[in-house]
């Protein structure tokens, strides 16, 4: 079967089910996600520091010039990431943070019919896939002390009953098997969960307390293969795993994720079937601490894949890590013979790192072009960021993405679970997703460039209460108190140096944003906002129903 025959059978098989027809051709989805990567950070985007292998998906497939992450930290981001609505929409606009916090996915689901936020793992598990999430959490859940009791004071974290795991985790939210640092490699616990139980890095270790220990702020030498870092407990001395090394995250994570698809694509040959799957990566990189492995492949008695020292600076050793586990995770699909029928994601879930944290090692290196600002703030720098997908083989005649391709198109992070649903043909319910707008007719060049996919876009700084509006070209800037600050026009002005909003050529423009700001995100009051985008509904082939056919020649 042709790969234009496989794609249209899988675009017509996206039914609510338990998997897709035999030979459905319903494409595998890798979903991956940097932490604190800016949009100058990639080679591909201008960046010094080596990173070939993302360079490569983005010749091998579309990179966006506009996009942004759903709010300028990752917390809040990472709940959009995962639902296609902003962060304020389960009443935690500043995002669950610490696993001393309820699920994000659970907190205020009274409010949806369904009672909870609806993942993009229920999504696509709906549609048959078998879904799988590695990495950096970030999204809140149960942990529990001696007596069974939920925590949530955070300095209480370290008395937490290690054998009893953590509850309301993914598991319960849509992905089949995942194995995530709670609070990523920043904070506590300093350990390793799979599937809501504690999984010791020495697996011959009980999955009990006997197996961690307090840390303090400091180095520890532990593998052998770099050096662990802990940097966020001065206070309160924070309890992990006793093998725990902030420097082999990035290893373990990676080489789980690849094991993964090993025994997917093992099982799919039992099976005799094809069934495809989700595989949501969260990188651990390039969030501080900055603490590289000596060597990638986890042997420290020969180096075969030097990171420490490779570009003169730990931040730029870690970025030149993350682009080694994107690489690592796409030979194994092509190892496996199933790249040209996988959809690669990749962005970042803010932007740059602030100049005083972020050490290149080239001096050249602009992690964040030419925008203003970084890390959580309402500027451009600190939610702009890459995005790359590649749907085929690289080619452009076994592509559905055309290859080399850039967009200018302003998207959103969170777009793509929006395209997750129209992918696998499935309706979104009217109180999900609310803010997310299918890429596929973007990815598949049957959107016009200057055409906008979205009407507009709202943006969240560093405090959950400023934000902005974006509109065309114009951006207005929202404070803390709901009100008017900035005007700024980035198609002349792109590092938003001249604010626009006392001129009384734009006096109608700021009234008319700021209203519209106020419609859709308002913290003053309890009113439950309107969607910021229309629904997916399944529809006839074309720029709003199935997946079209690849290559160049698109009708």
């Amino acid at each position: 079967m042709s790969l234009a025959a496989l794609l249209m059978a899988g675009a017509q098989a996206g039914t609510a089910g338990d998997e897709p027809p035999p030979g459905s051709g319903a494409p595998n989805v890798v979903f991956i996600l940097a932490d604190d990567v800016g949009y100058g950070d990639l080679g591909a985007y201008g960046g010094k520091v080596p990173t070939p292998n993302l360079d490569r998906l983005a010749r091998q497939g579309m990179r966006f010039t506009d996009a942004h992450s759903p709010a300028a930290l990752c917390a809040p981001s990472r709940f959009s990431l995962m639902t296609g609505s902003h962060p304020y929409r389960n009443g935690r606009p500043g995002g669950s943070w610490d696993i001393n916090n309820s699920s994000g996915f659970s907190h205020n689901g009274a409010r949806t019919r369904a009672g909870r936020h609806i993942t993009v793992g229920e999504v696509m598990r709906a549609a048959g896939y078998r879904t799988a999430f590695f990495g950096k959490m970030h999204l809140g859940g149960d942990v529990y002390d001696s007596e069974g009791r939920v925590i949530r004071d955070k300095n209480a974290l370290n008395t937490m009953d290690f054998s009893r795991g953590i509850g309301d985790g993914p598991d319960r939210h849509g992905f089949d098997y995942w194995l995530g640092l709670p609070s990523g490699i920043q904070h506590e616990p300093y350990a390793y969960f799979e599937n809501g139980r504690f999984a010791p890095v020495d697996p011959a270790r009980p999955a009990d307390n006997s197996s961690t220990r307090l840390l303090e702020d400091g180095f520890y030498l532990v593998s052998g293969n770099g050096l662990s870092e802990i940097v966020e407990a001065a206070k309160v001395p924070a309890r992990g795993d006793v093998d725990y090394d902030s420097s082999q995250a990035g290893i373990r994570l990676t080489d789980a994720a690849v094991d993964f698809i090993d025994r997917h694509v093992e099982e799919n040959r039992e099976r005799g079937r094809e069934r495809p799957f989700l595989l949501y990566f969260a990188s651990q990189a390039i969030h501080v601490p900055h603490s590289p492995p000596f060597d990638f492949d986890g042997d420290p008695s020969t180096i075969d894949e030097q990171v420490y020292g490779r570009t003169g600076a730990m931040t730029s050793d870690v970025l030149y890590e993350l682009d080694l586990q994107v690489g690592r995770i796409v030979a194994k699909l092509e190892e496996e013979g199933i790249a040209d029928r996988t959809l690669i994601f990749f962005t970042s879930d803010n932007g740059a790192l602030w100049p005083h944290v972020a050490h290149y090692g080239d001096p050249a290196h602009d992690n964040n072009g030419p925008f203003r600002d970084y890390k959580a703030s309402v500027y451009e720098g600190g939610h702009r960021v890459p995005f790359i997908a590649r749907w085929g083989d690289g080619t452009a005649g076994g592509s559905v993405v055309p290859p080399g391709t850039v967009s200018d198109q302003l998207i959103m992070g969170q777009d793509w679970v929006a395209t997750m649903y129209q992918l696998t043909g499935q309706d979104m319910q009217e109180d999900q997703a609310l803010d997310s707008v299918s890429l596929l007719p973007v990815l598949t060049g049957r959107q016009p460039e200057d055409e906008p996919l979205r009407e507009f876009a709202l943006y969240q700084g560093g405090d959950a209460y400023e934000g902005a509006i974006r509109e065309g070209s114009l951006v207005l800037v929202v404070d803390d108190k709901a009100g008017a600050r900035e005007l700024y026009d980035l198609a002349a002005d792109p590092a938003q140096e001249h604010d626009l909003s006392g001129l009384p050529a734009y006096r109608e423009t700021v009234a008319r944003l700021h209203r519209k700001f106020l419609t859709y995100n308002d913290h003053r009051d309890d009113t439950v906002e309107p969607r910021t985008t229309r629904p997916f509904r399944r529809g006839p082939p074309g720029r709003d129903g199935r997946i079209p056919r690849p290559g160049p020649a698109v009708p």
